[in-house]
């Protein structure tokens, strides 16, 4: 079986990278498809939705670099990931704003899913004031785990770091962290996500709390410049 990797280019070859996002996001589950999938919609629209929200993003983002590995004898899209690399300061001149999800409808549920994704962003608001890498997702599809896809993926952007002399961050899920450990990612914190108490929360609130399964389990990662980091040498730049 061969596996190759490419850039994506069209929201039309991005359509079979979203459908393996979503196949891989359900086994384990990762709350993150939950809280960017639009509501209230039929399946079709659903994945119409999803595909052009995040093309959108990817085309508003500069320096924001979508790829994908294909199984060569099948076509089928084997792992995908999106890398941003920011060549200047990326909250440089950015106003202060709130997390908005519009795509979910207005109420309690909406405002769970905001508070999720504020405590999630929020740190990088710190950490990441310099150059560097982000690999914002990265995910296999199930029937291709431990076949390479994912060193395959990381390393395209760890390539990059070092030829840019750059440094770069990662948030890892639990079976995410050991993959990123290898390509010279640091742990740096832990982020548990969860629904922040609120008087009398509703039962829609305690419902999408519950399907969620949180608090969601989040691993900060840094990785120095050249990957190599020491404990007690190395210099982390936000700390200092």
């Amino acid at each position: 079986m061969g596996l190759t990797l490419h850039e994506v280019l069209s929201s039309e070859e991005f359509a079979a990278v979203v459908d393996c996002e979503r196949e891989a996001f359900k086994t384990p589950f990762n709350a993150m498809d939950t809280m960017y999938t639009p509501q209230g919609l039929d399946p079709t629209a659903t994945r119409d939705a999803l595909i052009k929200n995040q093309w959108d993003q990817h085309t508003n983002t500069p320096g924001s670099h979508w790829i994908k590995i294909v199984d060569s004898e099948t076509g089928l899209v084997a792992g995908g990931a999106a890398w941003h690399i920011y060549e200047t300061d990326p909250f440089a001149g950015t106003e202060e704003h709130g997390v908005d999800a519009v795509w979910w409808p207005e109420g309690d549920q909406r405002k769970l899913i905001n508070s999720l994704f504020e405590q999630f962003l929020t740190p990088r608001k710190t950490t990441m004031r310099r150059p560097c890498l982000l690999l914002e997702i990265c995910f296999v599809r199930p029937g291709y785990r431990r076949r390479g896809v994912g060193n395959m993926l990381v390393e395209w952007g760890t390539k990059k770091a070092d030829e840019m002399h750059l440094e770069a961050f990662v948030e890892a899920t639990n079976d995410g962290r050991p993959l990123y450990a290898r390509h010279g990612f640091h742990f740096m914190n832990l982020l548990l996500l969860d629904a922040k108490m609120v008087d009398e929360p509703s039962e829609q609130w305690k419902s999408l709390a519950k399907e969620l399964q949180l608090p969601m389990v989040v691993h900060v990662m840094w990785r120095p410049i050249g990957g190599k980091f020491i404990d007690g040498e190395t210099v982390i730049p936000w700390k200092t």
